[in-house]
C-alpha cells in the first residue's frame, strides 16, 4: 500500500507526521523501526499519526511513537510539528486543540515557523541523589529526570544518559535523562541542554518535554526566575512560561513550550 507522510523537524527533533484518519498506518513496533530507520526508511525520532476527533472542541487526535516502536505519552517538539501539520493541511486555525495520551493540549501559531503548546505537569518533582550528585525527577507527559553539569560540552551524553536511563531507581519503564548548564554571570543568558531520549535511545537535536522539565527545576530547585530560554546543541532557542499560579506544581498551574517547527519535505512510501 501507499502511504502518504510529511517529514517535519522541532529544533532538530525529527518526525514523520501523517493523517491517518482510516487507521490505515501500520502501528506494530517492527514497521514503525523500519520507517524510522535513517538507512532503510524515512529516517525520523518518531512517527505522529493525526486524526479527527470525535469531540469537535478537540477537533484532532495525536499518537506518538518513538523510533523504536513503543508509544510515548507525550511529544513536546512533536506537538508543535502537529499543530503545525494541522494548520498548513486540515484548516485548523491560528489556535487548536489536539487530543494526546497525556489529555487535551492547547497550540498557538504564532508565525510561519515558530509554535507554542502546553506542556502537561504532573505535581511530583522532587531532588534525588545518584552516586553522590544531587539531581532532580518529574513528569511532563512522559519521566523525566534532571542533571545539572558545569561543562556540558564535556558530557558523553549517549553513555552517561544510557547509564542514568536504566537506572534502578526508575525501572521498569525507565526516564528521559537532561544535562543542564547554568549561565553563571549573565542570569538571563539561555540554559545550555542535552537531552538522552527514551525510545530513540540516544542523544537527540531537543526535548520539549525534557526543556519544560528543566525549567520547572530551575524554577523550585536551583533559585532562578521565568520566563526561561534554552539553547540546544544544534543552536536552537526555545521558551518556556509559566501561567495559573506561582506553584507550576499545583494543578492550576500551566506550562507552555515555544520553539521552531518545519516542514521539511513531503513524499509517498511503499509499505
Amino acid at each position: 500500500m501507499k502511504f502518504d507522510f510529511t517529514k517535519m523537524h522541532g529544533a532538530g527533533n525529527d518526525f514523520i507526521v501523517a493523517f491517518d484518519t482510516s487507521e490505515k498506518w501500520p502501528r506494530l513496533p517492527d514497521a514503525i523501526r523500519n520507517l524510522c530507520n535513517r538507512k532503510r526508511g524515512i529516517g525520523a525520532d518518531g512517527l505522529i499519526l493525526l486524526s479527527r476527533n470525535s469531540d469537535k472542541k478537540i477537533p484532532f487526535k495525536m499518537i506518538y511513537f518513538n523510533s523504536d516502536g513503543s508509544v510515548a505519552g507525550m511529544c513536546g517538539n512533536g506537538l508543535r510539528c502537529a499543530a503545525l501539520f494541522c494548520h498548513d493541511n486540515l484548516d485548523s486555525g491560528k489556535h487548536l486543540k489536539i487530543m494526546t495520551a497525556s489529555g487535551p493540549l492547547e497550540a498557538s501559531i504564532l508565525s510561519r515557523n515558530t509554535v507554542k503548546v502546553k506542556i502537561p505537569v504532573a505535581g511530583d518533582f522532587h531532588k534525588i541523589v545518584i552516586d553522590g550528585d544531587e539531581m532532580y525527577f518529574g513528569n511532563t507527559g512522559v519521566p523525566h529526570l534532571v542533571r545539572p553539569v558545569k561543562f556540558i560540552d564535556k558530557v558523553n551524553v549517549p553513555v552517561e544518559g544510557g547509564k542514568l536511563r536504566r537506572h534502578k531507581l526508575f525501572a521498569p519503564a525507565g526516564t528521559n535523562v537532561n544535562f543542564i548548564s547554568l549561565p553563571e554571570k549573565d542570569m538571563a543568558a539561555p540554559c545550555k541542554i542535552r537531552t538522552y531520549e527514551r525510545g530513540v535511545e540516544d542523544e537527540t537535536s531537543a526535548c520539549g518535554t525534557g526543556i519544560t522539565a528543566s525549567a520547572i527545576c530551575l524554577l523550585h530547585f536551583l533559585g532562578r526566575k521565568p520566563p526561561f530560554e534554552f539553547i540546544t546543541r544544534g543552536g536552537d532557542i526555545l521558551k518556556v512560561e509559566f501561567r495559573g499560579s506561582d506553584n507550576i506544581l499545583k494543578t492550576s498551574a500551566a506550562a507552555y513550550l515555544t520553539g521552531p517547527a518545519a516542514e521539511v519535505f513531503s513524499g509517498t512510501i511503499i509499505i
